[in-house]
């Protein structure tokens, strides 16, 4: 199951799972480009895991944007997260 949304003009693809019953997964990726997940998170509902999907990708998209200043050579987000 996915959630998508834009954030900081980056294209955010949320995926849930229900690894066993009431434990809950998640990945997202940015721009098509790159993965990340939390395995054995074990959330109890599927709105905890897309919450913290959530927060967890702003996060890394706002770092990587601060990154991305410093350095203004044109890098890919996806490479430079």
């Amino acid at each position: 199951m996915s959630e998508s949304f834009f954030y900081q003009h980056c294209h955010v693809v949320v995926t849930l799972a229900e690894v066993t019953f009431g434990k809950w997964e998640w990945s997202y990726a940015l721009d098509a480009h790159a993965r990340f997940t939390k395995p054995n998170a074990g959330f109890l509902t599927r709105e905890l895991a897309l919450a913290d999907a959530s927060r967890a990708a702003r996060s890394r998209i706002a770092r990587t944007m601060r990154l991305r200043t410093a350095a203004p050579d044109a890098t890919p987000l996806a490479i430079a997260a």
